[in-house]
């Protein structure tokens, strides 16, 4: 039998925020964790398996890996996605003009039944980052796409300048990557409709500006506009998938300027079909450097990158990585080794943390009809518990530090009243709640 955390505690009351986030995936799991790394292949250590108890969806990226209930598509498993491999051959037509969407389509669906062979309730995630459908955005070295499509204008319209040639490129390329990426996720939602459906990197702010003094992280202007420009997407899209992966460049302060805009953005945009009914958004983050695979997230770090998905009120994250990350210079075993002590002292503390203190607030703020959020939402304000290291119950400076500085946002599929009552003395309710937890080492 699972062993469960059991805490009570007196409810403040506070007033309901007229903002709205998609209700869960899962019930009863409002802020969910996914696991995305081969770990399957690590072997049981000393202390038995990696513990990922933590996770209410875990599933490996390898591409012999099926039936998961999480997957990832990447440019090779589904359909005959069009792109100019590192040499500059195309493969499926190179472009998306070129490339025949039936073809891919009729292709897809094979893909499709047999990565996800039923149609159980999960993520669908399309990794597809050789261009992108904006024409502005493909700088180099993705600006090969654009030469080929002002090429495939001026081949079939010789008489063209090049003004001319590169106005009528932009709207035949915009057009048929349109459609490349609108019917896969159609066909997707039809033939697995319990899945949620998104890109990975949609929405991207492009804040990589870090090498400068005076960063911000702030999107710039013209990227949300490109992004407003892509509403065909977001309206088709069941799930938004940022990313908010780190690089030894960005200094800590910078971390969580960067991490906040980015999923600030996502969620603007998670309102754009229907301010009432937002989509949900469910942050990409790995536990390591993308620049140094071997080099784990210190605890200030994913303060900075987890921390922030739930204070801004993510629908959860889904926490990649790939082969590298089980590479060491020693041996794959000591690679799992390291993975299976940062989890133990590291990781599973901190979502367990985090994890309570959502709960708590979602049920002193919202009566589990929503999730707290930010009141401002660039503000440096967590949901912690204090200190890290769980003690057995909330204190009181928890419970005062929920209502000073978070607020209910409502799930979209619940009526919500919006109240000006904001009592400082506590009342007499008691809330309580359960969390499995398999190894209670993870917790001290």
């Amino acid at each position: 039998a699972e062993d469960f955390l059991v805490f009570t505690f007196l409810l403040i009351p506070c007033c309901l925020a007229l903002d709205f986030r998609a209700p869960p995936l899962i019930p009863n799991v409002p802020f969910l964790w996914a696991w995305n790394a081969p770990t399957e292949l690590c072997i049981a250590g000393v202390d038995g398996p990696l513990d990922l108890s933590l996770f209410s969806l875990v599933g490996s990226p390898r591409e012999n890996v099926t039936g998961q209930n999480i997957t990832i598509f990447y440019t090779d498993r589904l359909g005959y996605y069009p792109y100019i491999d590192m040499t500059g051959r195309s493969v499926n037509g190179g472009i998306p003009q070129k490339a025949s969407l039936k073809k891919h389509l009729d292709k897809a669906k094979k893909d499709i039944d047999y990565y996800m062979p039923i149609n159980d309730t999960g993520l669908a995630v399309i990794d597809w980052k050789e261009w992108r459908p904006t024409w502005a955005r493909n700088w180099k070295p993705k600006h090969v796409y654009r030469n080929e499509s002002i090429e495939l204008v001026q081949k079939h319209n010789t008489q063209l300048d090049d003004t001319e040639a590169t106005n009528i490129a932009i709207v035949e390329f915009e057009k048929a990557a349109k459609n490349f990426m609108q019917e896969t996720l159609k066909l997707g939602k039809l033939l697995r409709p319990h899945r949620l459906w998104g890109y990975y990197l949609f929405p991207d702010c492009y804040n990589y500006n870090y090498n400068q003094h005076s960063f911000t992280g702030s999107c710039y202007d013209i990227e949300k506009r490109r992004n407003d420009h892509l509403d065909w997407l977001w309206n088709e899209s069941t799930a938004l998938f940022p990313s908010i992966y780190l690089t030894t460049r960005l200094s800590p302060p910078q971390i969580a300027l960067y991490v906040r805009n980015r999923i600030y953005e996502a969620i603007r945009i998670s309102r754009s079909p229907d301010m009432g009914r937002p989509l949900p958004v469910f942050v990409y983050a790995r536990p390591v450097f993308t620049d140094l695979v071997l080099k784990y997230l210190s605890q200030d770090d994913l303060v900075n990158t987890l921390g922030e998905s739930i204070a801004l009120g993510a629908s959860g994250v889904v926490i990649w990585g790939g082969l590298s990350m089980l590479r060491s210079v020693v041996s794959e075993l000591t690679s799992c080794s390291d993975l299976d002590d940062y989890l133990r002292t590291t990781l599973n503390p901190y979502l367990i943390n985090i994890t309570l203190a959502a709960k708590m607030c979602n049920q002193v703020l919202c009566q589990e009809q929503g999730v707290c959020t930010r009141k401002n939402w660039n503000s440096s304000d967590y949901l912690h518990l204090n200190p890290y290291l769980i003690i057995g119950k909330p204190t009181l400076d928890d419970l005062q530090q929920f209502s000073e500085k978070f607020q209910c946002t409502c799930y979209s599929n619940v009526t919500c009243k919006e109240t000006d009552n904001y009592p400082k003395e506590r009342v007499g309710y008691t809330v309580s709640f359960q969390l499995p937890v398999k190894d209670k080492s993870s917790c001290s």
